[in-house]
């Protein structure tokens, strides 16, 4: 019985899974084979990996593995009582732990940063469960100028990249990142992270930001929905989700900007723009700045490949040059803010890769940057007085971190719980 009771230990623990006993099957319910087995012998088990391709499915994958037809079926019956069976990522690793025989113990499969899918052997069958870990977040804060450039300020400074790019959509419909930036402008971020050893792998969100761009201030904090789902909002509860993103790209520096009269490059003569060049390496994606319709996707002489979008308020925006098309940008399809298009090119008339944008509300273009779109609705005026408890919590987690010797009294994990 002892030996039982470690076994199923140590196949919960392939999982990652800590031992709960609502969770677990009783040792009574193992496998004669398995209470046989001296559990010093236990490295004797077949630990394999495979990795989801495209297309694949869970029962390709079992059946690949020789998985007898019984333990196939049985397994994939318990997995779809706990997991949509569609949602298996390509590239995504699957865990499978064996008897020496080849009769199937474990299966595991990483469902997000801070939960697994865990599928163990019981008596006449399998189980399974979608676990979330119980994780260690650690709070920490970050800073950079955001003059001449904050990516490679807080690369400079330790920090990943992406934390840039984060940070950017957040406000990127507040501010233009190509244009509203000056020396002296700040960034700082309060931010918690956590690391999982059984995969290597750390994680890090963003709790707040706060941005001082021209003199203004600002701010960002999460707060997460009844639904459960979290969204970031301003200090008084605003959104900062806006009907348009300020730019279709993100860092990239601006070539050209909009004039009504402009010595064409190739042309060499004057003719209007009017819209904004974005100048970025070919092939980098390029985002619909809005939800709308594809009412034209064609290629001509001087605009090259171009998609045309009509949003809502009688404006419809333009990108051209591009290199080629993005899936699910055909014309007449419906298309969400953010989502990839096409990709920067130098078709048509161009003088190297690069993106014009251009916008027209009601017939008439106009400078996309001196365009503001209204804000998405505020948090619900029920909501307010725990929004407050949760900035000020925030705000306090920030002076503890501006001052180490302050013990930190609040874990950032149940702030915004």
């Amino acid at each position: 019985m002892k030996a039982a009771l470690l076994l199923l230990a140590l196949a919960l623990a392939s999982c990652g899974k800590s031992p709960e006993p609502a969770a677990q099957p009783t040792a009574a319910a193992l496998p004669d084979s398995i209470e046989s087995v001296d559990p010093l012998f236990a490295d004797l088990f077949q630990y394999r990996e495979l990795v989801f391709g495209s297309g694949d499915h869970l029962d390709g994958l079992l059946t690949r593995m020789g998985i007898s037809t019984e333990d196939r079926l049985a397994a994939i019956a318990a997995v779809s009582r706990a997991y949509d069976l569609g949602r298996f990522r390509a590239g995504a690793p699957l865990h499978i732990r064996q008897e020496p025989g080849g009769r199937l113990l474990t299966l595991h499969y990483p469902v997000a940063f801070a939960q697994d899918l865990c599928v163990w052997r019981e008596s006449g069958g399998f189980a399974a469960e979608v676990v979330r870990m119980d994780l260690d977040w650690q709070p920490y804060t970050a800073e950079a100028d955001l003059a001449p450039s904050f990516y490679e300020d807080l690369q400079r400074r330790g920090h990943d990249g992406d934390l840039a790019t984060r940070v950017a959509d957040l406000f990127s419909g507040e501010i233009d990142f190509f244009f509203d930036l000056h020396a002296g402008d700040r960034m700082e971020i309060l931010l918690e992270r956590s690391l999982r050893p059984d995969r290597d792998e750390e994680k890090s969100r963003v709790l707040a930001a706060r941005l001082t761009v021209g003199g203004e201030t600002y701010e960002a904090f999460l707060f997460p929905e009844e639904n459960g789902t979290r969204h970031y909002y301003h200090r008084d509860g605003g959104s900062l989700s806006r009907q348009f993103l300020r730019a279709p790209l993100s860092f990239t520096r601006i070539s050209s900007g909009f004039s009504h009269r402009r010595l064409h490059p190739i042309l060499g003569y004057h003719r209007p723009h009017p819209g904004i060049d974005y100048a970025a390496p070919h092939g980098t994606p390029v985002m619909a700045t809005a939800d709308g319709t594809v009412i034209r996707r064609a290629r001509d002489n001087q605009a090259g490949r171009f998609v045309k979008i009509r949003h809502a308020g009688s404006i419809e925006s333009t990108y051209m040059h591009l290199s080629r098309f993005a899936k699910g940008s055909t014309q007449g399809s419906r298309v969400r803010q953010g989502q990839v298009i096409g990709y920067v090119g130098q078709s048509g008339l161009a003088t190297g890769p690069h993106l014009d944008y251009r916008m027209n509300v009601r017939g008439k273009y106009i400078d996309p940057r001196n365009f503001r779109s209204a804000p998405a609705s505020p948090l619900a005026e029920e909501r307010m007085v725990e929004f407050e408890r949760v900035v000020a919590a925030y705000d306090r987690l920030w002076d503890e971190l501006r001052a180490p010797e302050l013990a930190l009294n609040e874990s950032p994990s149940q702030i915004a719980e």
